[in-house]
Protein backbone atom coordinates (compact mmCIF):
# COMPACT_ATOMS: atom_id res chain seq x y z
CA UNK A 1 0.00 0.00 0.00
CA UNK A 2 1.65 3.05 -1.37
CA UNK A 3 -0.31 5.96 -0.47
CA UNK A 4 -4.14 6.05 1.30
CA UNK A 5 -6.97 7.54 3.05
CA UNK A 6 -9.10 6.98 5.87
CA UNK A 7 -12.06 8.74 6.46
CA UNK A 8 -13.67 9.13 9.79
CA UNK A 9 -17.70 8.63 9.13
CA UNK A 10 -18.32 9.23 12.97
CA UNK A 11 -16.95 12.56 12.00
CA UNK A 12 -18.90 13.22 9.40
CA UNK A 13 -22.17 12.54 11.49
CA UNK A 14 -20.98 15.07 13.99
CA UNK A 15 -20.43 17.64 11.38
CA UNK A 16 -23.42 17.64 10.07
CA UNK A 17 -24.91 17.68 13.92
CA UNK A 18 -23.05 21.10 13.71
CA UNK A 19 -24.54 22.40 10.94
CA UNK A 20 -27.77 20.92 11.74
CA UNK A 21 -27.78 23.18 15.18
CA UNK A 22 -27.50 26.67 13.42
CA UNK A 23 -30.74 26.06 10.90
CA UNK A 24 -34.40 26.40 11.93
CA UNK A 25 -36.24 24.13 12.01
CA UNK A 26 -37.66 22.50 8.59
CA UNK A 27 -34.67 23.43 6.52
CA UNK A 28 -32.83 20.59 4.53
CA UNK A 29 -29.00 20.14 4.45
CA UNK A 30 -28.44 19.04 0.41
CA UNK A 31 -24.97 17.35 1.07
CA UNK A 32 -22.72 18.28 -1.79
CA UNK A 33 -21.05 14.98 -2.74
CA UNK A 34 -19.67 16.38 -6.34
CA UNK A 35 -16.16 15.52 -7.38
CA UNK A 36 -16.06 12.06 -5.99
CA UNK A 37 -17.50 14.06 -2.49
CA UNK A 38 -14.60 16.17 -2.46
CA UNK A 39 -12.15 13.65 -3.40
CA UNK A 40 -13.26 11.31 -0.07
CA UNK A 41 -15.23 8.73 -1.76
CA UNK A 42 -18.62 9.49 -3.32
CA UNK A 43 -20.47 6.27 -3.27
CA UNK A 44 -19.37 5.30 0.73
CA UNK A 45 -19.85 9.35 1.75
CA UNK A 46 -23.19 9.41 0.13
CA UNK A 47 -24.46 6.04 1.35
CA UNK A 48 -23.55 7.35 4.91
CA UNK A 49 -24.93 10.40 5.19
CA UNK A 50 -28.15 8.53 3.86
CA UNK A 51 -28.13 6.68 7.27
CA UNK A 52 -27.33 9.46 9.07
CA UNK A 53 -30.79 11.63 8.06
CA UNK A 54 -29.73 13.53 4.83
CA UNK A 55 -32.05 12.82 1.99
CA UNK A 56 -30.79 15.18 -0.54
CA UNK A 57 -27.58 14.91 -2.51
CA UNK A 58 -25.97 17.65 -5.20
CA UNK A 59 -23.36 16.45 -7.69
CA UNK A 60 -22.00 18.59 -10.77
CA UNK A 61 -23.38 16.14 -14.10
CA UNK A 62 -25.26 13.75 -14.50
CA UNK A 63 -22.96 10.77 -14.71
CA UNK A 64 -22.10 11.30 -11.05
CA UNK A 65 -25.67 11.28 -10.49
CA UNK A 66 -26.11 8.02 -12.24
CA UNK A 67 -22.63 6.54 -10.42
CA UNK A 68 -24.89 6.98 -7.06
CA UNK A 69 -27.81 5.36 -8.43
CA UNK A 70 -25.77 2.36 -9.78
CA UNK A 71 -24.07 2.22 -6.19
CA UNK A 72 -27.81 2.36 -4.74
CA UNK A 73 -28.15 5.59 -3.35
CA UNK A 74 -31.67 6.38 -2.19
CA UNK A 75 -32.68 10.09 -2.51
CA UNK A 76 -32.65 13.19 -4.39
CA UNK A 77 -30.06 13.89 -6.30
CA UNK A 78 -29.62 17.21 -7.87
CA UNK A 79 -26.92 18.15 -10.94
CA UNK A 80 -26.02 21.57 -10.09
CA UNK A 81 -24.46 22.33 -13.65
CA UNK A 82 -25.86 21.76 -17.12
CA UNK A 83 -27.03 19.05 -18.61
CA UNK A 84 -27.37 18.08 -22.32
CA UNK A 85 -30.94 17.44 -23.55
CA UNK A 86 -29.92 14.34 -25.20
CA UNK A 87 -29.73 13.07 -21.44
CA UNK A 88 -33.04 14.03 -20.23
CA UNK A 89 -34.65 10.18 -20.59
CA UNK A 90 -31.70 8.93 -18.60
CA UNK A 91 -32.54 11.24 -15.79
CA UNK A 92 -35.95 10.54 -15.81
CA UNK A 93 -34.98 6.69 -15.58
CA UNK A 94 -33.09 7.41 -12.75
CA UNK A 95 -35.16 9.69 -11.10
CA UNK A 96 -32.24 12.38 -11.25
CA UNK A 97 -33.01 16.53 -10.99
CA UNK A 98 -31.68 18.73 -12.96
CA UNK A 99 -30.51 22.29 -13.08
CA UNK A 100 -31.98 24.66 -15.60
CA UNK A 101 -29.67 27.09 -16.91
CA UNK A 102 -32.11 29.75 -18.73
CA UNK A 103 -35.01 29.70 -20.90
CA UNK A 104 -33.33 28.18 -24.05
CA UNK A 105 -32.37 25.50 -21.83
CA UNK A 106 -35.95 24.86 -20.62
CA UNK A 107 -37.35 24.82 -24.58
CA UNK A 108 -34.61 22.33 -25.03
CA UNK A 109 -35.42 20.15 -21.93
CA UNK A 110 -38.83 20.06 -22.65
CA UNK A 111 -38.43 19.28 -25.51
CA UNK A 112 -36.69 16.26 -25.02
CA UNK A 113 -39.31 15.12 -21.71
CA UNK A 114 -41.29 14.45 -24.62
CA UNK A 115 -39.70 11.22 -24.89
CA UNK A 116 -39.86 10.69 -21.39
CA UNK A 117 -42.22 8.25 -19.49
CA UNK A 118 -42.60 10.68 -17.07
CA UNK A 119 -42.13 14.60 -15.69
CA UNK A 120 -38.31 15.76 -15.72
CA UNK A 121 -37.87 17.08 -12.59
CA UNK A 122 -35.56 20.60 -12.67
CA UNK A 123 -34.39 23.30 -10.41
CA UNK A 124 -34.25 26.40 -11.99
CA UNK A 125 -30.81 28.03 -11.42
CA UNK A 126 -31.24 32.08 -11.04
CA UNK A 127 -28.30 34.00 -12.12
CA UNK A 128 -28.08 36.73 -9.31
CA UNK A 129 -23.97 37.72 -9.87
CA UNK A 130 -21.89 34.26 -9.93
CA UNK A 131 -22.56 34.60 -13.91
CA UNK A 132 -21.92 31.32 -14.50
CA UNK A 133 -25.45 29.76 -15.22
CA UNK A 134 -28.93 30.66 -14.50
CA UNK A 135 -31.60 32.52 -15.30
CA UNK A 136 -30.83 36.40 -15.78
CA UNK A 137 -33.07 38.10 -13.52
CA UNK A 138 -32.28 42.33 -13.59
CA UNK A 139 -35.36 43.26 -15.96
CA UNK A 140 -39.43 43.02 -15.66
CA UNK A 141 -38.56 41.34 -19.29
CA UNK A 142 -36.11 38.77 -17.69
CA UNK A 143 -38.62 37.75 -14.44
CA UNK A 144 -41.06 37.25 -17.46
CA UNK A 145 -39.09 34.37 -18.77
CA UNK A 146 -38.57 33.00 -15.32
CA UNK A 147 -42.43 33.16 -15.16
CA UNK A 148 -42.82 31.96 -18.62
CA UNK A 149 -41.50 28.66 -17.56
CA UNK A 150 -43.37 28.02 -14.24
CA UNK A 151 -46.83 28.87 -16.20
CA UNK A 152 -45.66 26.21 -19.05
CA UNK A 153 -45.70 23.65 -16.75
CA UNK A 154 -48.89 25.13 -14.94
CA UNK A 155 -50.78 24.86 -17.60
CA UNK A 156 -49.69 21.53 -18.73
CA UNK A 157 -51.01 19.91 -15.15
CA UNK A 158 -54.48 21.55 -15.81
CA UNK A 159 -54.49 19.79 -18.97
CA UNK A 160 -53.09 16.49 -17.74
CA UNK A 161 -50.33 16.31 -19.66
CA UNK A 162 -47.22 16.96 -17.18
CA UNK A 163 -43.57 17.17 -19.45
CA UNK A 164 -41.58 18.62 -16.37
CA UNK A 165 -41.70 19.30 -12.90
CA UNK A 166 -40.36 22.24 -11.42
CA UNK A 167 -39.52 20.85 -8.04
CA UNK A 168 -37.25 23.81 -7.08
CA UNK A 169 -35.18 26.88 -7.59
CA UNK A 170 -32.19 28.25 -6.76
CA UNK A 171 -28.66 30.48 -6.82
CA UNK A 172 -25.12 30.44 -5.97
CA UNK A 173 -23.27 32.91 -3.73
CA UNK A 174 -20.20 34.12 -5.41
CA UNK A 175 -18.40 35.77 -2.32
CA UNK A 176 -20.14 34.47 0.45
CA UNK A 177 -16.88 33.48 2.20
CA UNK A 178 -15.14 36.30 1.55
CA UNK A 179 -13.58 38.90 3.75
CA UNK A 180 -12.38 41.25 0.93
CA UNK A 181 -13.51 45.07 0.47
CA UNK A 182 -17.05 44.72 -1.34
CA UNK A 183 -17.95 41.62 -1.05
CA UNK A 184 -20.37 41.63 2.07
CA UNK A 185 -22.09 44.01 0.23
CA UNK A 186 -22.08 41.68 -3.04
CA UNK A 187 -23.92 38.82 -1.18
CA UNK A 188 -26.34 41.13 0.11
CA UNK A 189 -26.89 42.80 -3.44
CA UNK A 190 -27.53 38.68 -4.77
CA UNK A 191 -29.68 38.00 -1.96
CA UNK A 192 -31.77 40.82 -2.79
CA UNK A 193 -32.37 40.05 -6.59
CA UNK A 194 -33.12 36.30 -4.98
CA UNK A 195 -35.93 37.23 -2.91
CA UNK A 196 -36.92 39.67 -5.84
CA UNK A 197 -37.42 36.80 -8.08
CA UNK A 198 -39.25 34.41 -5.53
CA UNK A 199 -41.58 38.04 -4.72
CA UNK A 200 -42.36 37.92 -8.47
CA UNK A 201 -43.01 34.50 -8.70
CA UNK A 202 -45.34 34.98 -5.58
CA UNK A 203 -47.33 37.87 -6.82
CA UNK A 204 -47.94 35.52 -9.90
CA UNK A 205 -49.01 32.95 -7.86
CA UNK A 206 -46.30 30.38 -8.38
CA UNK A 207 -45.25 28.37 -5.68
CA UNK A 208 -41.26 27.61 -7.03
CA UNK A 209 -40.29 24.36 -5.20
CA UNK A 210 -37.63 24.31 -2.97
CA UNK A 211 -35.30 27.07 -2.62
CA UNK A 212 -32.06 27.31 -1.87
CA UNK A 213 -28.96 29.72 -2.32
CA UNK A 214 -26.31 29.00 0.71
CA UNK A 215 -23.36 26.91 0.58
CA UNK A 216 -20.94 26.04 3.24
CA UNK A 217 -19.28 29.72 3.53
CA UNK A 218 -22.86 31.42 3.90
CA UNK A 219 -24.38 28.74 6.08
CA UNK A 220 -23.30 30.58 9.20
CA UNK A 221 -22.73 34.00 7.83
CA UNK A 222 -25.67 34.77 6.44
CA UNK A 223 -28.64 33.09 8.25
CA UNK A 224 -31.51 35.01 6.36
CA UNK A 225 -30.08 33.02 3.19
CA UNK A 226 -31.42 29.59 4.45
CA UNK A 227 -34.90 29.57 3.05
CA UNK A 228 -35.91 25.54 2.67
CA UNK A 229 -32.24 24.16 1.89
CA UNK A 230 -28.97 24.66 2.23
CA UNK A 231 -25.82 23.43 0.27
CA UNK A 232 -23.66 22.00 2.31
CA UNK A 233 -20.17 20.57 1.52
CA UNK A 234 -16.91 21.95 2.86
CA UNK A 235 -18.59 22.36 6.11
CA UNK A 236 -19.37 18.38 5.95
CA UNK A 237 -15.82 17.49 5.16
CA UNK A 238 -14.75 19.32 8.36
CA UNK A 239 -13.21 22.98 6.51
CA UNK A 240 -14.68 26.46 7.15
CA UNK A 241 -14.95 28.39 4.17
CA UNK A 242 -15.82 31.65 6.07
CA UNK A 243 -13.11 32.79 8.55
CA UNK A 244 -15.09 35.53 9.75
CA UNK A 245 -18.01 33.22 11.01
CA UNK A 246 -16.44 29.62 11.67
CA UNK A 247 -18.27 26.25 12.47
CA UNK A 248 -16.93 23.73 15.48
CA UNK A 249 -16.36 21.29 12.73
CA UNK A 250 -13.40 18.98 12.07
CA UNK A 251 -11.54 17.19 9.19
CA UNK A 252 -12.50 13.84 9.11
CA UNK A 253 -10.08 12.25 6.51
CA UNK A 254 -6.60 11.74 6.97
CA UNK A 255 -4.01 10.86 3.87
CA UNK A 256 -0.97 9.16 4.32
CA UNK A 257 1.72 7.74 2.67
CA UNK A 258 5.10 5.22 3.71
CA UNK A 259 8.83 5.63 3.15
CA UNK A 260 10.33 3.54 0.32
CA UNK A 261 13.72 4.46 0.91
CA UNK A 262 16.26 6.75 2.88
CA UNK A 263 19.45 7.54 2.04
CA UNK A 264 22.02 10.18 2.76
CA UNK A 265 23.45 11.93 -0.13
CA UNK A 266 26.76 14.48 -0.08
CA UNK A 267 26.88 18.22 -0.33
CA UNK A 268 26.55 19.41 -3.86
CA UNK A 269 24.35 16.16 -4.47
CA UNK A 270 21.13 16.91 -6.62
CA UNK A 271 17.18 15.97 -5.87
CA UNK A 272 14.94 14.52 -8.43
CA UNK A 273 14.59 16.23 -11.61
CA UNK A 274 15.91 19.26 -12.94
CA UNK A 275 18.20 19.57 -10.17
CA UNK A 276 15.83 22.01 -8.40
CA UNK A 277 17.45 20.67 -4.97
CA UNK A 278 21.46 20.68 -4.42
CA UNK A 279 22.66 19.31 -0.95
CA UNK A 280 24.38 22.17 0.88
CA UNK A 281 25.19 19.70 3.18
CA UNK A 282 25.54 15.80 4.13
CA UNK A 283 21.66 15.27 3.88
CA UNK A 284 19.15 12.13 4.44
CA UNK A 285 16.74 11.77 2.57
CA UNK A 286 13.77 9.61 2.37
CA UNK A 287 11.39 8.69 -0.79
CA UNK A 288 7.84 8.62 0.08
CA UNK A 289 5.15 7.14 -2.35
CA UNK A 290 3.27 9.36 -3.61
CA UNK A 291 3.23 12.23 -6.54
CA UNK A 292 1.20 14.61 -8.94
CA UNK A 293 -0.45 12.15 -10.36
CA UNK A 294 -1.95 11.06 -6.70
CA UNK A 295 -3.03 14.72 -6.91
CA UNK A 296 -0.29 15.76 -4.89
CA UNK A 297 -0.10 19.20 -6.50
CA UNK A 298 3.66 19.53 -7.98
CA UNK A 299 3.30 23.56 -6.72
CA UNK A 300 4.75 21.87 -3.47
CA UNK A 301 8.10 20.98 -4.86
CA UNK A 302 10.59 22.56 -2.82
CA UNK A 303 8.65 24.10 -0.31
CA UNK A 304 5.90 22.17 1.30
CA UNK A 305 6.10 19.30 3.91
CA UNK A 306 4.72 16.29 5.39
CA UNK A 307 5.25 14.90 8.49
CA UNK A 308 7.14 12.21 10.37
CA UNK A 309 7.29 10.92 13.48
CA UNK A 310 5.66 13.98 14.97
CA UNK A 311 8.34 16.29 12.68
CA UNK A 312 8.12 18.60 9.98
CA UNK A 313 9.72 16.60 6.81
CA UNK A 314 10.38 19.48 4.14
CA UNK A 315 9.60 18.75 0.53
CA UNK A 316 12.46 18.46 -1.76
CA UNK A 317 13.29 18.66 -4.90
CA UNK A 318 10.35 18.53 -7.80
CA UNK A 319 7.84 16.10 -6.64
CA UNK A 320 7.19 13.22 -9.62
CA UNK A 321 4.23 11.42 -10.66
CA UNK A 322 4.38 8.54 -8.82
CA UNK A 323 7.09 9.32 -6.10
CA UNK A 324 8.65 12.28 -3.85
CA UNK A 325 11.58 13.43 -1.54
CA UNK A 326 11.71 14.63 1.96
CA UNK A 327 14.53 15.88 4.25
CA UNK A 328 14.31 13.51 7.22
CA UNK A 329 17.63 15.16 8.10
CA UNK A 330 16.64 16.79 11.28
CA UNK A 331 14.43 14.18 12.56
CA UNK A 332 17.27 11.39 11.94
CA UNK A 333 19.65 13.82 14.54
CA UNK A 334 16.82 14.09 17.58
CA UNK A 335 16.37 10.24 17.03
CA UNK A 336 20.16 10.09 17.66
CA UNK A 337 20.58 13.03 20.09
CA UNK A 338 17.57 12.17 22.25
CA UNK A 339 17.92 8.33 22.09
CA UNK A 340 14.33 8.22 21.07
CA UNK A 341 12.78 6.32 18.24
CA UNK A 342 12.52 8.91 15.58
CA UNK A 343 14.44 7.51 13.13
CA UNK A 344 12.90 7.18 9.43
CA UNK A 345 13.31 3.62 7.80
CA UNK A 346 11.44 2.06 4.90
CA UNK A 347 7.76 1.85 5.86
CA UNK A 348 7.78 4.61 7.91
CA UNK A 349 4.31 6.71 8.09
CA UNK A 350 4.63 9.99 6.49
CA UNK A 351 1.16 12.28 6.90
CA UNK A 352 0.14 14.70 4.46
CA UNK A 353 -2.96 15.52 5.48
CA UNK A 354 -3.98 14.70 9.38
CA UNK A 355 -1.95 14.27 12.56
CA UNK A 356 1.24 13.27 13.58
CA UNK A 357 1.95 13.67 17.39
CA UNK A 358 1.40 16.91 18.18
CA UNK A 359 1.43 18.22 14.88
CA UNK A 360 -1.46 18.51 12.08
CA UNK A 361 -1.84 19.75 8.71
CA UNK A 362 -5.25 20.61 7.07
CA UNK A 363 -6.31 20.69 3.02
CA UNK A 364 -5.97 24.38 3.84
CA UNK A 365 -2.42 24.24 4.97
CA UNK A 366 -1.02 22.48 1.97
CA UNK A 367 -3.66 25.04 -0.56
CA UNK A 368 -1.33 27.87 0.88
CA UNK A 369 1.66 26.36 0.11
CA UNK A 370 0.86 25.83 -3.88
CA UNK A 371 -1.31 28.94 -4.18
CA UNK A 372 -4.85 27.04 -4.00
CA UNK A 373 -7.62 26.51 -2.16
CA UNK A 374 -9.00 23.01 -0.21
CA UNK A 375 -11.27 22.54 -2.39
CA UNK A 376 -9.07 21.74 -5.21
CA UNK A 377 -6.65 19.99 -2.82
CA UNK A 378 -9.40 17.67 -1.59
CA UNK A 379 -11.22 17.03 -4.91
CA UNK A 380 -8.21 16.24 -7.07
CA UNK A 381 -6.85 13.30 -4.65
CA UNK A 382 -6.31 10.36 -7.24
CA UNK A 383 -8.64 7.40 -7.48
CA UNK A 384 -5.39 5.31 -7.65
CA UNK A 385 -4.91 6.26 -3.18
CA UNK A 386 -7.33 3.85 -1.49
CA UNK A 387 -9.74 4.74 0.70
CA UNK A 388 -10.32 3.34 4.07
CA UNK A 389 -13.39 4.26 6.30
CA UNK A 390 -14.27 3.96 10.07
Amino acid sequence: MRTWLEVDLGLIKKNIETVKQTLPEGCQIIAVVKANAYGHGDAKIAQALRRFGITHFAVACIDEAAQLRNAGLQGEIIVLGYTDPQDVVRATQMDITLACVGRSHFKELYAAAQEATKPLKIHLAINTGMNRIGFECRTPEQLERIYKSYNTVKNDIAQGEQVIDICGIFSHFSSSDDTSEGAEAYTEKQLERFNMVLDFLKSRGIEPGLRHISNSGAIGKYPQARFDAVRCGALLYGYNTAMDAKLPVEPVMEWKTKVTCVRTIERGDAVSYSRKFVASKPTVIATLGVGYADGLSRALSNKGCVLINGCKAPIVGNICMDQMMVDVTEIHQLASEHAIPFDVARGTEAVIIGRSGKLVQTADDIAEGCGSCMHEVLSTIGLRVERYYR
